[in-house]
């Protein structure tokens, strides 16, 4: 009866750490190997079946016959990986010493209340993200406020709505109309050309961490948790573009263009010619303005403040490399945004022990700042205007072929960047980096060599 209570005991609690990592964005592989970890250290050996929207948990000591099994439903879904970071680093303590069911109890709480930035820092800092996209994307000053403007406004109406639980597909078409409403209205009302801000405008909303798990859920074998996050992305951008479509079709009405009251067009040239970079000034400007993109989306996604200078770091190496590729060398833009995806990867293997943070915690905003924004700018606006054509005229072959042309460029971008960094985890998971500091490993072959 005692041993069947602590059994009992020791299943809710895998259950629920189970749960938290689901609900924090954590990809198939990652909450599987840490349940795992838990169970060993508990005394256990466990069987996950895990799928988008639930988790079935068996766990026994010595015959599979005398198991006992949990199945719960997951419905909530976001990002935070402070928790998966600090439940990972939780999963290792208990593994390596002696921690009673109570005291993991209670990290465990100390973790759920644990807030890594006040709602001040979120609301203001997290938008600089877009900033820097537009920024990157050769926009200038006057846009990247717009941009700031209508990404704050954004942000916190979709973080409101999904704190108040609504459904996270209709916060994405909210917060997405909502945005580009609001650039849509500063560049008539101010008379300044907005189409840089309008190409940023909802890539914060990009749902990259689902994407990127997916891609990983895929190469681990786990096809239906792959599957399931690859049709929640693709519905998630489908409901994106429908809020920039919204947008768009209230602005081409013919009463809307009689708006404007200011004509800031002067003012927006002088400052782009007159903040232009040009030389060294533009490699640095690529590379801070990478970093800060990346830093944007750490905050978003809840980044754990001690990994924040790698997520920099990374963020403005791989873009820069990118860049260096693209620009320089002339390189294929997919194969560029491969090269530099897979530096990330690779590095973010190191890193992550230097931080004490799983790798993808900092791999994803590092990446995010390549999201091929110009170009869905432009498949999205091709399939707006054969949508909203209003004579009924049939788009041209040329059309056609160059609006499918940037959907299918768009989609190889994202399984470079996925894969880039999807690829070093798979190959790698059997090497934990924990306990392997490369600093460590070199000075214990310099003293051998002695």
């Amino acid at each position: 009866m005692i041993e069947d209570r602590e059994t009992q005991k020791v299943l809710e609690l895998l259950t629920e750490i189970g749960e938290m990592m689901m609900t924090s964005g954590a990809h198939t592989a990652r909450i599987i190997r840490n349940l795992e970890r838990f169970a060993k250290g508990l005394g256990y050996h466990c069987e996950l079946v895990l799928t988008y929207t639930g988790i079935v948990i068996s766990i026994y000591k010595e015959s599979k016959f005398k198991a006992r099994t949990l199945a719960r439903t997951v419905k909530d879904k976001g990002v935070n990986f402070e928790t998966i970071s600090e439940i990972s680093i939780l999963s290792w303590d208990v593994l390596e010493n002696e921690i009673s069911i109570a005291e993991i109890r209670s990290a465990l709480e100390k973790i759920k209340l644990r807030r890594v930035y006040s709602n001040l820092q979120l609301y203001f800092l997290a938008p600089l993200a877009s900033v820097a996209l537009c920024m990157l994307f050769d926009g200038d000053w006057i846009q990247a406020l717009i941009v700031y403007i209508s990404t704050f406004i954004g942000f916190y109406a979709r973080r409101t709505l999904v704190l108040k639980h609504y459904n996270h597909l209709l916060t994405f078409f909210i917060a997405s109309t909502i945005s580009t409403l609001i650039i849509h209205f500063a560049g008539i009302f101010f008379q300044v050309k907005v189409e840089q801000a309008l190409i940023v405008s909802i890539l914060y909303l990009i749902p990259g961490v689902v994407m990127i798990n997916s891609f990983i859920d895929y190469l681990e074998g786990y096809f239906e948790s792959g599957t399931a996050r690859f049709i929640f992305s693709s519905i998630a951008i489908l409901m994106l573009a429908f809020g920039f479509f919204t947008s768009n079709m209230i602005f081409n009405m013919p009463f809307v263009g009689d708006l404007h009251f200011f004509d800031f067009s002067n003012l927006q040239t002088q400052l782009k010619t007159a903040f232009e970079p040009t030389g060294f000034a533009l490699h640095a400007s690529k590379f801070i303005y990478g970093g800060i993109t990346s830093l944007g989306f750490a905050l978003i996604f809840n980044t754990s403040k001690r990994a924040l200078w790698t997520v920099f770091l990374l963020g403005a190496l791989g873009y820069f490399i990118k860049y260096l590729l693209f620009q320089g060398l002339e390189v294929n833009l997919i194969l560029s945004i491969f090269a530099a995806s897979s530096f990330v990867g690779i590095s973010g293997m190191y890193f992550a022990h230097r931080t004490h943070t799983p790798p993808i915690i900092f791999m994803i905003p590092a990446v995010i700042n390549m999201i091929p924004g110009l170009i869905s700018y432009k498949f999205m606006m091709g399939m707006i205007d054969w949508i909203s054509n209003s004579k009924g005229q049939r788009p041209s072959v040329q059309e056609v072929i160059e609006t499918f042309s940037y959907g299918i460029t768009t989609l190889f971008i994202l399984f470079a960047l996925a894969f880039g960094i999807a690829f070093p985890i798979i190959v790698f998971k059997s090497y934990t980096v924990k306990g392997k500091d490369l600093n460590v490993l070199i000075k214990k072959i310099f003293e051998k060599e002695n």
